[in-house]
């Protein structure tokens, strides 16, 4: 079975948080899987998922399945 590829961009904001497997773009900076990594704006290059995001997704789905 293939690993899933959970390298990216990710940022937590006051505790919601954010994915972007391959590109992040703003008209103050450019993040690029191939290129630019560098931290900024809360965005941070990971090359495996975080806990915390982990940990958000769960919650997420926990709450979904109340509804």
């Amino acid at each position: 079975m293939e690993e899933l590829d959970t390298s990216g961009f990710y940022k937590d904001d006051n505790g919601e948080w954010f994915f972007a497997p391959n590109f992040v773009y703003s008209t103050a900076y450019t993040l690029e899987r191939d290129g630019n990594r560098e931290s900024v704006d809360g965005w941070a290059w990971y090359e495996e998922q975080p806990t915390n995001y982990t940990e958000y997704l769960n919650k997420l789905n926990e709450s979904e399945e109340l509804i």
